[in-house]
């Protein structure tokens, strides 16, 4: 279970750090003369509906992982570790692919409302109908230890994740998000893969 706790928190972590996830929340918030209180709960929200639908999903593949374990065992330690270092590369080599057309905005939605109930209501939609396929993926190794990984691994998720988003916001709207955090965003797909790349291999020869 170590490898599982270790492995989503490391995803989590990197995954919501994202410029993506929280600086146009920055952004939102003082256009909008928000309060620290009333942005840092807008992000609560908004961070909380995108991990709610990241996770639906991967307990889908959480249980499919558990029943692959239940019935054919020596496959699973193969299958998990090998899913997890395939989308490794398709993300390192995606984001070589895709270099110079980086487009990972998931608040285009949002950009015309207009009242603050409006604003959030239009983020929060849009954040909960983008969940992020490199953090579903680790359920299926998750989902060998049955319901105890898949919901180890669904709180690890929302809560890294949200408390990432609301301390970066926090940061952000103190003054940090001028700082050129696109170097990070445009990298992301590379740092994920190269993780999940690792994840296979511990997992493989860790059993």
């Amino acid at each position: 279970m170590w490898q599982i706790i270790s492995g989503s928190l490391l995803l989590s972590l990197v995954h919501a750090a994202i410029p993506n996830h929280w600086l146009p929340i920055v952004a939102v918030g003082k256009s909008e003369r928000w309060t620290m209180r009333e942005t840092l709960h807008a992000t609560a929200l908004i961070g909380a509906a995108h991990i709610a639908s990241t996770v639906i999903i991967g307990i889908l593949i959480g249980l499919a992982g558990f029943q692959l374990s239940s019935s054919h065992a020596e496959l699973t330690h193969w299958v998990a570790p090998a899913v997890l270092a395939v989308l490794g590369v398709i993300f390192i080599v995606s984001d070589f692919v895709g270099r110079g057309h980086h487009h990972h905005d998931h608040f285009d939605g949002a950009r015309q409302a207009k009242t603050k109930r409006a604003v959030i209501g239009s983020m929060v939609v849009a954040m909960f109908f983008s969940p992020c396929i490199e953090l579903e993926v680790y359920f299926l190794p998750a989902g060998v230890f049955g319901w105890r990984g898949i919901l180890v691994t669904s709180a690890i998720y929302l809560v890294a994740t949200v408390s990432t988003m609301l301390t970066l916001v926090y940061i952000g709207t103190k003054g940090l998000s001028r700082l050129n955090w696109h170097i990070f965003e445009h990298h992301q797909k590379t740092l994920t893969g190269c993780i999940l790349i690792v994840l296979a291999a511990v997992s493989f020869l860790i059993d």
